[in-house]
C-alpha cells in the first residue's frame, strides 16, 4: 500500500475507527507493514493515556481460521483483564476465555489461543472485550468484533 493511500485511510478515521480497523490490514504486534515494524501499544502520541480500550489486532478480518488459531492485540482494562469468546454463525458461544493486556500502568499486548470445534465452514465472530466494572458509569468498556471463516 502506498503512503498517499494510507495518508487517505487514516483522513478517513473520521468516519470511524471500526473503518480503520476493517480496512487496513491488522498486523500483529512485531511484524512488518509497509516495511516498518507496528506496535499497536505505542503511545508516543498519547492517545492512550488514560484510556481504557481492547484493540485485537490478529487475526484480520474475514481470515480463514482453524482450531488453534492465535489471536493478538493490545489492551488496557480493569486489572489487565481481557475476556474473548467465538460465536458460532447460530450466535452459540464455541470457546471462551481470559488473558492479561495492558492495565493501570499503561497499555500492553495480548495473545491467546483459540480452539474451536465445527463441522461445517462457517462464518463467526470473535469478539475480545473488557468487562464494565463500573456498572454503567463514565465510558462503555473496550471491544472488538473480528468476523472470521471459521474451518471444520
Amino acid at each position: 500500500m502506498s503512503f498517499d493511500t494510507m495518508r487517505a485511510l487514516l483522513a478517513g478515521a473520521a468516519m470511524g475507527a471500526s473503518v480503520v480497523l476493517a480496512v487496513s490490514p491488522a498486523v500483529a504486534m512485531g511484524s512488518l507493514f509497509g516495511g516498518e515494524e507496528t506496535d499497536y501499544c505505542t503511545n508516543e502520541d498519547g492517545a492512550f493515556n488514560d484510556a481504557a480500550f481492547v484493540i485485537a489486532t490478529a487475526p484480520k478480518p474475514g481470515e480463514r481460521v482453524e482450531s488453534g488459531f492465535e489471536a493478538k492485540g493490545c489492551s488496557r482494562s480493569f486489572e489487565s483483564n481481557v475476556q474473548w469468546k467465538l460465536i458460532a454463525r447460530d450466535g452459540s458461544i464455541l470457546a471462551s476465555g481470559n488473558t492479561s493486556g495492558g492495565g493501570v500502568d499503561g497499555p500492553g499486548p495480548f495473545s491467546f489461543t483459540v480452539p474451536y470445534n465445527v463441522t461445517v465452514q462457517q462464518i463467526g465472530h470473535l469478539e475480545v472485550f473488557d468487562e464494565d466494572a463500573s456498572d454503567g458509569e463514565g465510558f462503555p468498556p473496550g471491544r472488538t468484533v473480528l468476523p472470521l471463516v471459521l474451518k471444520p
